[in-house]
């Protein structure tokens, strides 16, 4: 019946909004006569922000500081335009022995020379506080270098209260258990389980309420070398990487977990459905019903919503939702990807990056699993013209209480005639009103790089929110955020008991000074990459008494005071004051 429905709407699309759907995502694969590169083209800003000073600037470059010297290997110096090289990779923020300080690990990538598809070694560094990094990839046995690696996903996969990793790429997935000791140790029996052959971003969440963890795996296209056409950007034969529309795209799977690192396939009796070409995933409660969706950013076929019943089945309904593609229903090329509660109103929407030329989508909660398509009234509809974006964060960079927008943005096509291959990362600030505009940021936000990856931690536990950039081919960027001399936030680390350890599924809502908001606890999002598992939470400044309430991923619902002294606090599953369940 769906697809009944689907092919309909795709027809009246067509026929009655030509001109739309000639913008779509569809366009990818036209070949163009153009330079290597064009200038970018500058987006307005607010008059206030035009021209900001060194001082003023909300992010500091410290990458030099931290000791971090590290980019990811795309495998594009060797010529073969091959789209394994378009994607890129991301980063994991995790605290890996419990030290209380947020470690990092990088994806490596790999090489593609004489048609041999080959990895580069992901790398870890331990944080030793005041910003300063340590690679200690050799003795924590953490290369994980089997196959050509794009993304890292952290995870409490045991319940023992160490993070777990599972790393994806072009080949599978590989699996490291946390010893508790600083170390990591590779588990290849996970489980009799079928192959992956193209992993991108995971999302981990409790999908049939068990209190374990389990895995939305997407995947991308069928491409090897057998299956590697020769795509040009203009008449003179120059060549270009292929688009995703030559190829065919890959089914996404579904594992549950055992509690002991194992899994099962469920990719059927779930209610999954084929294709779809995913980038990026993110599993939240989307529905606030207390079990954990999915949404699925595919890469130019229709994106997918999947509701969960609370027993690991999932029901598709991106288009009945509104969140399949654009605000005409059109499909997009959909990368990166993030919850948000953009007007405050205790909901959480979702964010969407797009390919240039498209719409980066907001999608508005509405309540009930319906959405809105607000890019436009949000004054957001201007940033697809121009951007191709790939990870991107919501946080309260300013610590008004509302959520501002990142995203890290960066070609894949090398003669675009749009914009450049190297582009400007966005700054995205909330008006609090449910509206957006870019800030001036200056430094590295002028700058311009082949943005991927894009994660944030409280790096020097100080309550503001660092940002780590991937690039692609050039060095990772670490900025500092600068923090407000307020007492108005705080920096949650969320434990469960009935649910997950790492409370992955859970929301945080809250009420005072005039204001509310939602935060949530997600699984995945941004795009091939992991953010520190802590919230921050903002409120208006001078409030008064703040109503705060978690949601946790097994149905409970509790109420935690807002802390006035310590802003960094953990709050445990069973210890707050219950409250009654609401519908």
């Amino acid at each position: 019946m769906q697809q009944i429905h689907f092919d309909a709407k795709r027809l009246w699309l067509f026929l009655g909004l030509a001109l739309a759907a000639c913008c779509s995502g569809c366009n990818r694969g036209e070949t163009f006569t153009a330079p290597t590169t064009t200038p970018p083209v500058a987006l307005p800003t607010s008059a206030e922000n035009a021209s900001p000073t060194t001082d003023d600037l909300p992010f500091q470059n410290v990458t030099e500081q931290t000791g971090i010297d590290f980019q990811f290997h795309s495998g594009r110096d060797a010529g073969e335009f091959a789209i394994l090289e378009s994607l890129g990779g991301g980063v994991a923020v995790f605290d890996l022995e419990l030290d209380g300080n947020m470690d990092l690990m990088f994806a490596g990538g790999g090489g593609l020379q004489n048609q041999t598809v080959t990895a580069a070694a992901c790398r870890l560094y331990r944080n030793t506080g005041d910003l300063r990094f340590v690679d200690i990839t050799p003795q924590a046995g953490a290369a994980a270098d089997r196959f050509y690696n794009h993304g890292l996903f952290p995870a409490d996969f045991d319940n023992d209260g160490f993070s777990d990793l599972v790393v994806s790429g072009y080949g599978g997935l590989q699996f490291y258990r946390n010893q508790g000791d600083g170390t990591l140790q590779e588990q290849r029996d996970v489980g009799d389980l079928p192959d992956v052959t193209w992993a991108t971003s995971i999302a981990c969440g409790d999908f049939n309420g068990d209190g374990i963890l389990d895995l939305y795996i997407p995947q991308y296209v069928s491409w090897s070398w057998d299956e590697h056409p020769q795509c040009f950007a203009n008449s003179q034969g120059d060549r270009e990487v292929c688009a995703p529309k030559d190829f065919r795209g890959l089914d996404d799977m579904l594992w549950l977990g055992d509690g002991t690192g194992r899994f099962r396939d469920a990719t059927k009796t779930s209610g999954l459905i084929p294709g779809g070409k995913g980038l990026g995933a993110v599993a939240a409660d989307l529905d606030f019903d207390g079990d954990t969706d999915i949404y699925v950013a595919n890469d130019t076929t229709d994106n997918f919503l999947y509701m969960n019943d609370g027993q690991g089945v999932l029901s598709e309904s991106a288009i009945i939702a509104g969140v399949s593609g654009d605000d005409v229903g059109v499909n997009t090329g959909s990368m990166g990807i993030t919850t948000v509660d953009s007007d405050n109103d205790g909901r959480l929407d979702l964010w969407v990056t797009n390919f240039e030329r498209e719409l980066f989508a907001l999608y508005r909660n509405d309540g009930a699993a319906a959405f809105t398509h607000v890019s436009r009234p949000a004054g957001l509809a201007v940033l697809g013209g121009l951007y191709v974006g790939f990870g991107t964060v919501a946080i309260d960079f300013d610590f008004d209480s509302d959520q501002d927008l990142v995203v890290a943005n960066g070609h894949v096509s090398y003669r675009s005639q749009h914009s450049s291959f190297p582009q400007e990362a966005l700054l995205l600030e909330n008006r609090g009103d449910g509206t957006y505009q870019r800030v001036a940021a200056g430094g590295y936000f002028e700058e311009s790089h082949v943005g991927r990856g894009l994660a944030y931690g409280d790096l020097d536990n100080d309550g503001a929110m660092e940002l780590i950039f991937c690039n692609a081919d050039e060095p990772i960027a670490i900025l500092k955020a600068d923090r407000p001399e307020a007492d108005n936030f705080a920096v949650i680390r969320l434990i469960g008991t009935q649910s997950n350890r790492d409370a992955i599924g859970a929301t945080i809502q809250w009420n005072g000074g005039g204001k509310r908001g939602a935060l949530s606890r997600s699984g995945g999002g941004s795009y091939l990459s992991q953010s520190d598992p802590r919230i921050l939470m903002t409120v208006p400044p001078d409030a008064g008494d703040i109503d705060v309430s978690v949601r946790w991923s097994s149905g409970h619902t509790e109420s935690f005071p807002f802390p006035q002294d310590s802003r960094h606090v953990t709050w445990i599953e069973g210890t707050g004051n219950p409250l009654a369940q609401r519908p």
